[in-house]
């Protein structure tokens, strides 16, 4: 893209990198002895965050409130927990300025578009809670194309192999990928296969075959092929291959349709427990409580919990909640996260109507979503603007790209060129550019990931129950954070009425499963 093009187009930067640290350096107690409980605060790569990150602590003053439930964290797993516990005492303190965490909907000109989690399947917790809350989830059609050499391929793994614009030899290649894969008995083979790089699996096929698996992979579940559990692939070219693809749900703004809603359903009788701008320090359990000390409107406050339901990253969870087991810190350690910027293009004219999650291997982006995809044919619907949203998950040590808002317009500049590229037709100029960006939103699902490192970080302790999507897996999904905070819900029902079955409760809800 030349200069003088890009100079023409608006680019917004927003995310919670942009947000900064709401940290007051005299809020700052002196450095423990102990670097290793020291709490953090998820402010990325800001000084006063860094010193905190390092061994500072906050003072921890006197419970000031008390509360049955403390959920930590608003985003899918946070607001569907306070969802499932209406009419029970509970508080939610979220660190942001708005609820939504990664399912988090924009809008341009009251048009929605997603910024993160994309879609649900139908049936399944994600879907089940936006249909008790009065949405209802149209099927995405054509979910899955592929658009390379400048030709576009539907459905790219059933019947689209034949188009690919390859030599027969790479082709037969791909035929030949899917169906030695789908040979494997996953089922039987999950803890062996969860073990190892999916790199063993495409070594001795074509390039190209690696080339698709190398973006669908990262945009996904966050890795490569190299450091992608062979599971975790398998059973999505598996899914792909039967057609599962096509039991996606989704509305207009990705999942964050699901979190705006929950929003509009909670706030009007719930907004007093509900706490933006919070950021939670420390989670301290003691005998007969949890201490939760949060940073609200410039000051300290702690509230005594029954029961703590953490719905955080767990590289955000084991810095806040101190004295957990040193296994399980360990294990929390182990996550790996990968930095993960959307770049939302919008035109004022129809530019691509063809297919919903379009696969573009060998660019700056892995896929694209039509943003009103699944309600553009709707009777009475008009298009006001054609809003496609780039994912363009980066590799770990590309994190820091996303500190400076010129590398992230680079960045969207990139995006925006390639898509111009891909076929002629697509040379056309949006009219604004916005990038969303996050620096740890999605876990890498990496061999050990589902079937060890999973297990040993997830457990509960006594009062504090460890939800969120990273409890669950073998990917990165909101149907999980929901399923989870369903449980996270059971188990404090049976922690505050003394009753035995709690520890079991969620020993079954965390086994693997190949589902």
């Amino acid at each position: 893209m030349s200069s003088s093009r890009r100079e023409f187009i608006k680019f917004v930067v927003v995310g919670s990198v942009a947000a900064g640290c709401p940290i007051d350096k005299t809020l700052l107690a002196a450095p423990a002895s102990d670097s290793n409980a020291a709490p953090l605060v998820h402010g990325e790569h800001f000084e006063i965050c860094h010193q905190i990150r390092d061994g500072h602590q906050f003072e921890h003053p006197d419970a000031t409130r008390k509360a049955d439930i403390v959920i930590v964290g608003g985003g899918v797993a946070g607001l569907s927990a306070a969802y499932f516990l209406r009419g029970k005492d509970w508080l939610l303190l979220e660190k942001e300025d708005h609820f939504g965490g990664n399912a988090f909907q924009e809008e341009y000109d009251g048009q929605p578009f997603a910024t993160g989690s994309a879609y649900a399947f139908k049936g399944d917790d994600g879907d089940q809670l936006a249909s008790e809350i009065g949405l209802k989830l149209p099927f995405v059609n054509n979910p899955d194309p592929t658009i390379v050499n400048q030709t576009f391929v539907p459905d790219t793994w059933k019947a689209g192999l034949d188009q690919l614009p390859y030599p027969k030899e790479v082709r037969d290649s791909f035929k030949k990928f899917r169906d030695d894969l789908m040979k494997i008995k996953i089922t039987e083979k999950m803890a062996a296969l969860d073990a190892q790089p999916f790199t063993n699996f495409t070594a001795s096929y074509a390039p190209e075959v690696a080339q698709w698996w190398d973006g669908y992979g990262p945009s996904n579940w966050g890795a490569t092929n190299e450091d992608t559990s062979a599971f975790v692939a398998i059973s999505a070219m598996q899914d792909l291959a039967t057609g599962a693809d096509s039991k996606r749900v989704i509305l207009p703004g990705g999942l964050g349709c699901i979190t705006h809603k929950l929003v509009e359903v909670l706030q009007p009788k719930y907004k007093e427990r509900m706490l933006d701008n919070a950021a939670v320090v420390a989670v301290i359990q003691d005998k007969d409580a949890v201490r939760v000390t949060y940073l609200h409107k410039g000051k300290l406050t702690t509230v005594a919990a029954k029961v703590v339901l953490m719905c955080t990253p767990k590289h955000i969870t084991s810095r806040i909640v101190l004295n957990l087991p040193h296994e399980q810190k360990t294990a929390m350690r182990h996550f790996r996260y990968a930095p993960y910027p959307v770049v939302n293009v919008i035109f004022d004219k129809p530019v691509y109507n063809r297919g919903y999650d379009n696969w573009c291997p060998g660019n700056s982006f892995t896929d694209f979503i039509v943003a009103d995809w699944t309600v553009r044919n709707s009777p009475g619907y008009k298009q006001k603007h054609n809003i496609l949203s780039f994912y363009t998950p980066l590799r770990e040590n590309q994190r820091s790209t996303l500190l400076a808002e010129d590398d992230c317009k680079s960045l969207a500049a990139h995006v925006l060129a390639d898509f111009q590229k891909l076929i002629p037709e697509f040379n056309v100029d949006p009219v604004e550019v916005r990038i969303y960006r996050r620096g740890h939103p999605m876990f890498i699902a990496a061999p050990g990931q589902y079937t060890k490192t999973r297990l040993a970080a997830a457990h509960p302790m006594d009062r504090i129950f460890f939800g969120n999507a990273d409890s669950g897996g073998p990917e990165s999904l909101t149907s999980e954070a929901v399923r989870l905070s369903k449980v996270g819900v059971e188990w404090a029902d049976l922690v505050l009425a003394g009753k035995p079955g709690a520890k079991e409760l969620v020993e079954k809800a965390l086994a693997p499963t190949s589902d």
